[in-house]
């Protein structure tokens, strides 16, 4: 049965016309999806508000969450940043917890579910793949199981979960639809894969993980057993390794999405190293796209 939100938000109106407002947040980067520039965008589309805004509220393994607002939903990817800047993002743009109707939960890895205690306390609504919900402690009370090719409807939103290869219980990225349009969410993976994309080929907003430049990796100060986790399947993609996989879902396509790079290493890569690395390989291929590094806080 389709899980829906009972609680629905009316976008605020401005006259008859489709408006557009600057809004900086002071602790992520905003976009949304038709302009995809750091604005908050309201458009009117036959007689209606039609609202998409994403908010990276931090990236990395010192905690990952990602803020989407519509005009009927408000929903968190990931927990895993500090309450007080969650407070305080979610305070500029006029929201607080109590206002989040969903929390998507990835994997179990303590970078995404730091906050999660605080959200089951105040009863929000938790998706995740059964093998997380566990593993996470989430109650069966509050859970609502998602999984590849089943969506579970959220108001104006669609929500399926991306499998992913990764050292966790069962993890999963997201594919995210509204009117406005879609955005996939994949920031821990260890190997590419068909189902992410697919995902990114339909998406506007592809936040997607560049962890690791391999050189960095294997002459820095990690140990030997660490590294080859990093490098396994199950560990984390690379710089070449996300590029290697934005060419192959979006080869031919004739509206690029805008790509956020995320989870970054702060001991093995760089924001401009990885932009680098991932615009020479998609140039390679013919391909030139709006591309963007995730600051970590």
């Amino acid at each position: 049965m389709p899980f829906s939100i009972q609680r629905l938000r009316a976008c605020a109106r401005v006259g008859d016309r489709s408006t557009t407002q600057e809004v900086r947040l002071p602790d992520g980067r905003q976009c949304t999806l038709h302009d995809a520039s750091g604005r908050l965008a309201t458009r009117r589309w036959f007689g209606e508000h039609r609202l998409l805004a994403v908010t990276s509220l931090g990236s990395g393994s010192s905690g990952n969450a990602l803020l989407l607002r519509t005009a009927g939903a408000v929903i968190l990817v990931d927990c895993g940043v500090g309450v007080r800047r969650l407070l305080r993002a979610l305070d500029g743009v006029g929201l607080s917890m109590a206002d989040v109707d969903a929390l998507l939960i990835s994997h179990e890895h303590s970078d995404h579910i730091r906050e999660l205690p605080r959200f089951v306390k105040q009863g929000t609504v938790v998706l995740s793949t059964r093998g997380s919900a566990l593993a996470a402690g989430v109650p069966t009370r509050q859970w609502e199981e998602i999984r590849a090719a089943h969506p579970v409807r959220l108001a104006d939103l669609e929500v399926i979960a991306i499998p992913v290869c990764h050292d966790a219980a069962d993890p999963c990225g997201f594919l995210i639809r509204s009117v406005a349009g879609s955005v996939t969410v994949v920031t821990d993976l260890g190997c590419p894969s068909p189902a992410a994309a697919e995902a990114i080929a339909e998406s506007r907003l592809v936040v997607l993980e560049a962890n690791h430049d391999e050189a960095m990796l294997r002459r820095g100060p990690y140990p030997e057993r660490l590294q080859r986790r990093i490098l396994s399947d199950s560990g984390h993609l690379s710089n070449t390794g996300c590029a290697d996989l934005l060419a192959r879902a979006i080869h031919g396509s004739s509206r690029p999405p805008t790509v956020w790079l995320a989870h970054l290493s702060e001991t093995n890569n760089r924001p401009q190293l990885a932009k680098q690395t991932v615009q020479r390989r998609l140039a390679q291929a013919g391909i030139r796209l709006d591309l963007h590094t995730l600051p970590r806080r």
